[in-house]
């Protein structure tokens, strides 16, 4: 496909900046959910690769669990009962026939160790509670988010990277986190990140000063956490998230396959990637070398100062082909990832081009007045009214439009963002985050505690 090449590609990079399953391969080559809930009169076996979580998720819970001991006497004593664990909620969801979607889920961020709170800690009943909250949801999908930081001393540009910062969670922390989701029913999805404290830095637009010194220690990472992956039972493992700048490039290509040769010589599960935009995943030189392909949905949908837009008019946002001025390939010309067909086009061309099962892997809609205007950032519409019917309405939009994606082909949704505490509560651990203002509170894109949560869940129990 032509890409369209335009002057705003910086704009959206800083924008981007701010927004920063158990699956079973059938012989015909298609993916399908195998879903492990005892509810769900569809659900089908779990691959064996796929259940190495059982033992680590017994011996990570185990420990915390009440053993009652057996006591006798000479005399007759009163009995006081044994504490009884609480029982783990399990997630429940529609039959196939009845959801709209094979994978439908939310997506984790962890923006520091703090927040995989130890059994310990005071915030752990409410990171639980977060946890649990999500079997209410009709999801059977859980992607998890964390960086590794580039080393100090290194500039944005950096290739050197340290796993041992407060960035980056533990090995037991990892561990601790997918065996609370898979505990409760959930597929799990790792996408890991790196990071650097420079505030112009985004993966979207990262240069590596060295790239062949990049490859070899960020598929070290990679390896590393590959391995965390196979032993905690991670169900899919993003070899690439976000990184536009070194997947398309066809002198690379080699290097992209050493490296996920390294990841699967020590991982069985999904290989999996999450790229950008669907321009960047139609482009990539390692498609062949995925299970499935997911992409990244951030798109300026109405024109600038149309702050409410109505659904319908949300709606044709997705399939609009015009190339009129405002029209929606005309509003989203932003440099080599512009776009020059309908967003839903461009997403079914994904796999169109790789033969494919596709998923949209991070996708969210801020509840600010105007945001379906400005790629849902708030950047510059700061001092716009929050609104849900906003939010709202782009949900609507969004699970009316994708009625045309060939479920074939199209597997599934994550919802950004799903917080491990409460976003309602503006005291709480995020209150000084300087993630809150576009993720969290009344103006962020968390629906928890807002009507789009509720929207969600009718819409995944297939109402």
């Amino acid at each position: 496909m032509h890409r369209a090449k335009a002057q705003a590609f910086s704009v959206f990079l800083f924008i981007l900046a701010l927004s920063s399953c158990v699956t079973i391969n059938n012989n015909d080559g298609s993916v399908e959910a195998a879903e492990s809930n005892s509810s769900n009169p569809d659900a089908i076996s779990v691959s064996p690769a796929a259940t190495q979580e059982s033992s680590t998720s017994t011996a990570l819970t185990s420990s915390t669990s009440p053993t009652a001991t057996a006591t006798t006497t000479d005399t007759p004593a009163t009995t006081t009962p044994s504490p009884t664990a609480t029982p783990v909620p399990t997630t429940s969801f529609p039959s196939l026939d009845v959801r709209p979607f094979q994978n439908q889920g939310v997506a984790m961020q962890f923006w520091g160790r703090q927040w995989v709170p130890s059994a310990d800690d005071p915030l752990r009943a409410e990171f639980i509670e977060s946890l649990d909250l999500l079997t209410e949801m009709n999801i059977n999908y859980v992607s998890i988010h964390f960086n590794v930081q580039i080393g100090e001393g290194w500039g944005p540009n950096g290739v050197v990277f340290d796993r041992n910062t407060n960035v980056t969670l533990t090995d037991a922390q990892v561990y601790d986190l997918v065996a609370l989701l898979k505990e409760r029913g959930f597929i799990v999805n790792l996408k890991l990140g790196f990071w650097h404290p420079d505030p112009k830095f985004t993966m979207a637009g990262y240069i590596p000063n060295d790239v062949d010194l990049w490859f070899t220690n960020w598929g070290e990472e990679l390896v590393h956490f590959a391995t965390l992956s196979e032993q905690a039972g991670v169900d899919a493992f993003d070899v690439a998230y976000e990184m536009a700048n070194l997947t398309t490039d066809q002198k690379y290509t080699a290097q992209w396959n050493t490296l996920i040769d390294g990841v699967e010589a020590v991982y069985n599960g999904q290989v999996t990637a999450n790229f950008l935009n669907p321009v960047e995943a139609q482009e990539a030189v390692f498609l062949n070398r995925l299970d499935t392909v997911m992409t990244s949905i951030f798109y300026k949908h109405v024109a600038t100062g149309n702050n409410n837009p109505t659904v319908d008019e949300l709606v044709e946002s997705w399939t609009d082909t015009s190339t009129d001025l405002d029209s929606v390939i005309d509003l989203n010309r932003w440099g080599i990832w512009g776009i020059d067909d309908s967003i839903m086009n461009e997403i079914e061309a994904i796999h169109t081009i790789s033969g494919k099962p596709i998923m949209i892997g991070d996708m969210g809609f801020i509840s600010l007045d105007g945001a379906a205007s400005n790629w849902n950032s708030n950047f510059g519409i700061e001092t716009n009214p929050a609104s849900n019917d906003d939010q709202a309405d782009q949900y609507e939009a969004f699970f009316q439009a994708a009625r045309q994606l060939d479920r074939s082909w199209f597997k599934g949704v994550l919802f950004v963002t799903w917080f491990p505490f409460d976003s309602t509560n503006s005291t709480g651990p995020y209150a000084d985050s300087t993630y809150r203002t576009n993720d969290i509170g009344p103006r962020g894109r968390a629906f928890r505690g807002k009507p789009a949560e509720q929207l969600i869940i009718d819409k995944f129990g297939g109402r």
